[in-house]
């Protein structure tokens, strides 16, 4: 289990300076990636966005790529062959109207700036790329440290909730016959004053009584909850990232509760069942910082 909160950074050296990433995690439903990257990484964007996939797979995360020390640059110098022909002509042109004698050679030519052109190359060059994914490849690692150590101590919370939301179910198990029988009796009661006097079929009475306390009985509500709770303990222990799955799981068992504490006419149950619906409720806080 790993939190969806957390930091990490890596750096890595290349000749003439140094790559560093910084990676920040906060919560977030799904997996959504910014990242800050100088103009001349953007094509490498893609491969890094999958390169942070396979380590996190929810939480919004901010990538910032910068660069520290002399980066080697590489040039490349574009020839105006047009300009240098007609210039070649003109020379030419001139040595034969004047009588002139020589040879222009290209030593000539090179030293005529208009010529060429000296741009930057916007690509930066192997060793830099390579530096800047050690970089993240490192910061990755510490991130996943730090969220996988948090997510230990989400999982030791959690873990400690829902025993308690088991505590609640118990108390409730044991405490539902006694409910149950008490409302038939009390159900008996009522209707049997109310028909003081009253000849009617006793069969007819015994089913409507019946009918009635069935709608009390909270026994499939109880094992429901059961195998609810049972789900939630058996998640803590998966590899994947769970947090969608601990999130549902609260919400039916909060369903559960709410249903038990509607349908059982008993102080105590309906105490257990606030008791527990605090509970649920500080789960549904925890869960989501779980990745």
């Amino acid at each position: 289990m790993n939190s969806m909160t957390g930091y990490g950074s890596g750096s890595a050296s290349f000749p003439g300076g140094r790559a560093s990433v910084e990676l920040r995690a906060v919560n977030h439903r799904f997996l959504e990636l910014k990242m800050t990257l100088p103009r001349e990484y953007l094509s490498w964007e893609h491969e890094w966005r999958e390169l942070v996939g396979g380590w996190v797979k929810r939480g919004r995360i901010e990538l910032t790529l910068t660069f520290t020390g002399r980066p080697t640059h590489a040039y490349t110098i574009a020839l105006n062959r047009d300009l240098a022909r007609r210039y070649c002509d003109a020379v030419r042109q001139l040595q034969r109207e004047l009588g002139m004698k020589g040879d222009l050679d290209v030593s000539f030519l090179a030293t005529r700036p208009d010529f060429f052109q000296i741009t930057e190359k916007p690509q930066p060059t192997r060793d830099e790329v390579q530096a800047a994914s050690k970089a993240l490849q490192r910061a990755l690692e510490a991130l996943d440290h730090q969220r996988n150590r948090e997510g230990m101590f989400l999982k030791r919370e959690l873990r400690s909730r829902i025993t308690n939301l088991e505590k609640a179910r118990r108390a409730i198990t044991k405490r539902s016959p006694l409910v149950l029988k008490t409302s038939r009796e009390k159900l008996g009661e009522r209707v049997s004053g109310f028909l003081q006097g009253v000849q009617i079929d006793q069969s007819r009475l015994l089913q409507e009584i019946v009918t009635l306390t069935q709608k009390s009985d909270i026994t499939e509500e109880i094992v429901r909850l059961s195998g609810h709770l049972a789900a939630l303990s058996e998640t803590l222990h998966a590899q994947e990232p769970v947090g969608k799955r601990i999130d549902f799981l609260l919400q039916e068992v909060q369903r559960e509760f709410n249903t038990i504490g509607a349908k059982a006419d008993d102080t105590a149950i309906r105490h257990f069942v606030v008791t527990a619906k605090e509970e649920v409720e500080k789960l549904r806080e925890q869960v989501q910082n779980v990745e």
